[in-house]
């Protein structure tokens, strides 16, 4: 077989990939590449601004917590600039709900928000843990050593929202700023502490923030397709892209 240049060619002159080329079109790529991830970071949160809210509310996750001293309490968070080293502004979360259920066996649960200092101040000397982080499902403590608190956490008055009682109990995170502690102790000041926590927001942005991706996701798909038409079009119209005229005359 003898494959035989066009007419048209012209020995010496570069064809094929040019570094330009070999740019254009992995830049077409990344960007085809950028847009899957847009997209379909856009169909999750529309799907879960549409099929997973409850009572108006999507669910954060739910974790269950343990300790053998008198309380589970949480780091320190300000919804109004971050929560842990991760910034969340307020407007973007709505309004936090926590609900605290005991373990099946236990008596009633007391949970109850209160300004980290004031937490602080009526936890010192008491035994409990602090949650740092969670990894794969599974809480990690910061212990306290300590006995157990001298008044009932109902009767501190340092809540800023409380709820108490058999069954599962909701705070609403108080509607302010400031640095905020959420605890979760036995009603009656007891250990050791067995409870289910499950953190809920009404994530009214949730909306805008799907549209705007899948919008974003379709403009760079098509940044994309645009550059990667404009390589192969190069290529079909270069000097020399050749034909084989074996095959143009229907054998080889």
């Amino acid at each position: 077989m003898t494959v035989l240049r066009s007419p048209g060619s012209k020995t010496g002159r570069r064809t094929g990939w040019t570094t330009a080329r070999i740019i254009y079109a992995a830049v077409g790529l990344l960007l085809a590449m950028c847009s899957l991830g847009l997209l379909g970071a856009g169909g999750v949160a529309l799907w879960a601004s549409t099929t997973q809210r409850h009572d108006g509310d999507i669910d954060l996750g739910t974790w269950s917590y343990r300790s053998t001293g008198y309380a589970v309490v949480s780091s320190t968070a300000n919804l109004y600039g971050a929560i842990g080293r991760l910034p969340v502004p307020r407007s973007l979360l709505g309004t936090v709900r926590i609900s605290v259920t005991p373990v099946p066996g236990s008596g009633p649960v007391f949970a109850g928000i209160a300004s980290a200092g004031a937490a602080s101040r009526y936890l010192a000397g008491v035994g409990y843990d602090t949650v740092g982080s969670v990894t794969h499902r599974h809480p990690v403590y910061t212990r306290h050593t300590g006995g157990a608190p001298s008044t009932v956490p109902g009767r501190a008055g340092i809540w800023a929202d409380r709820a108490a009682g058999p069954g599962t109990q909701t705070l609403t995170w108080p509607d302010r700023g400031g640095s905020w502690t959420v605890a979760a102790m036995n009603a009656d000041g007891s250990h050791p502490v067995a409870v289910r926590i499950t953190a809920a927001a009404s994530l009214p942005s949730l909306p805008w923030i799907a549209a705007g991706l899948l919008v974003g996701g379709v403009l760079v798909l098509a940044a994309g397709l645009v550059l990667a038409a404009a390589v192969a079009r190069r290529w079909r119209t270069r000097p020399g892209a050749g034909r084989l005229r074996g095959w143009e005359g229907g054998a080889w």
